[in-house]
């Protein structure tokens, strides 16, 4: 080998030599931490909590944002459970807590600034406020918010290793890279995720702690006597009457009955939701809600106890009232209205003559009236079913037309399901002298 050659080959073990040095140094910190010391402490009773829902915004896109919004709500739940497991449990009948988490994101980026040998900071900041809410009887039991600042830093060089250097700074984990360093170790990123999830098991810890215990407590029994096993038509189900915010997320102004075949869990769905009460001009109204479920028509109400909704009452129902099925629901699905459509059916052949024999004239006219307007919505929601069908073909995309055409189909059917409950109603009404 020439000496030439050999000069060559060593500066390029050299260059690969300073290459492969490249390396760096992360560090991460929150300001908020669990207390070991409050790990048994119960602020009720026998009272609990559920994180049931975790909504997070920020106002710039950041990486450590972005961690806190990949937290899914059972993840957080069932870590606040380990970190203190008397305040935080998985029971249905413990209080469900929300969370909304706003953060203001900062970053600064002097990686460049040392050409890849002298290693300077890149450091990405969220400084987020923790909503915690909580219902009571009357209002919010917990409303209370805190403040995290979590911060996520790193340094790093190419060509010397000084990047090894632990990056200063205040930290709660620590790690090291080398070079290509552009994804973070897992143990990192997992020890990363378990800090952020203290943090925010902290803020709601503290939330907590600074509500009334007498009010947590009668919250708790409230919702604990709002669960209860029921017989229909010989099955045995279990119910929930829950409280719901349709306009405003700071006004309860609905409640429906959630129907379950088994003792209710956080991820059970229902099998059946109805609305039994909703609230007008500040005071609660019962409403009329049926069990789609339940094979025999059934009918679930509440009775009001001190002007709010409190027990609920289920029973058979033989001759289904006209006065319930008139109108669809807002955003009736398919199903909703194919079953609709078969209890107008039995409506006409064994509501309606006795509708007819024992109502008022003005009465049937007040239903002839409604009706009228219901086939007017029916034949507007069938033609814009059809134009959305049309669409679909002229653009054909290869959309599924399936619901668009049955939706049309049953506006059309229930118009004629309608037609003779009409005819009978007026007739009935000019047989009277109206």
């Amino acid at each position: 080998m020439t000496k030439k050659k050999m000069i060559q080959n060593t500066l390029v073990v050299l260059a690969a030599a300073f290459v492969l040095t490249g390396c760096g140094s992360m560090r991460f910190a929150t300001t908020l931490k669990p207390d070991p010391e409050m790990k048994e402490q119960q602020i009720a009773d026998g009272v609990k909590f559920s994180i049931v829902h975790f909504d997070v915004a920020q106002d710039k896109q950041s990486d450590v944002g972005n961690d806190i919004k990949a937290i899914k709500v059972p993840d957080l739940q069932a870590h606040a459970s380990g970190v203190y497991p008397r305040l935080f449990g998985k029971d249905f009948v413990d209080l469900p807590v929300s969370l909304d988490v706003r953060c203001k994101g900062s970053s600064s980026n002097l990686f460049f600034l040392g050409l890849g040998v002298i290693p300077f900071p890149s450091c990405d900041e969220c400084d987020c406020n923790v909503h915690t809410r909580a219902w009571g009887e009357n209002g919010y039991v917990i409303n209370e918010t805190e403040s995290i600042v979590l911060t996520e830093c790193m340094w790093g060089t190419i060509y010397t290793p000084l990047g090894i250097l632990p990056i200063p700074g205040k930290s709660d984990l620590r790690d090291t890279l080398f070079f290509p360093f552009y994804d973070s170790p897992a143990a990192f990123i997992d020890n990363k995720k378990r800090l952020t999830m203290d943090s925010l098991t902290e803020a709601v810890a503290r939330s907590i702690r600074w509500a009334d215990p007498a009010k947590l407590k009668a919250a708790y029994e409230s919702r604990k006597a709002r669960i209860r096993q029921v017989d229909i038509n010989g099955r045995t189900f279990w119910f929930f009457l829950g409280f719901g915010c349709s306009k405003s997320k700071d006004q309860r102004d609905v409640a429906s009955l959630f129907l379950y075949l088994e003792y209710p869990t956080w991820s059970a769905k229902p099998v059946d939701r109805v609305l039994v009460a909703r609230l007008e001009d500040g005071n609660w109204r019962p409403v009329t809600g049926y069990l789609r479920s339940i094979k025999e028509l059934t009918a679930a109400g509440v009775l009001l106890v001190d002007g709010k909704p409190a027990k609920v009452v289920i029973k058979k129902i033989a001759e289904p009232p006209l006065e319930d099925f008139i109108e669809l629901p807002q955003k009736s699905t398919v199903g909703n209205i194919r079953w609709s459509n078969r209890i107008l059916v039995e409506i006409k052949n064994s509501t309606l003559p006795r509708l007819m024999r024992e109502r008022n004239p003005e009465h049937l006219i007040g239903l002839v009236t409604r009706i009228e307007k219901a086939v007017l919505e029916l034949n507007e929601q069938a033609q814009m079913a059809d134009s959305q069908v049309q669409q679909m073909v002229v653009e054909g995309s290869g959309a599924d037309t399936t619901q668009a055409n049955e939706l049309s189909v049953l506006c059309r059917q229930r118009i004629a399901i309608f037609k003779p409950i009409l005819s009978a109603l007026k007739q009935a009404a000019a047989a009277r002298g109206l």
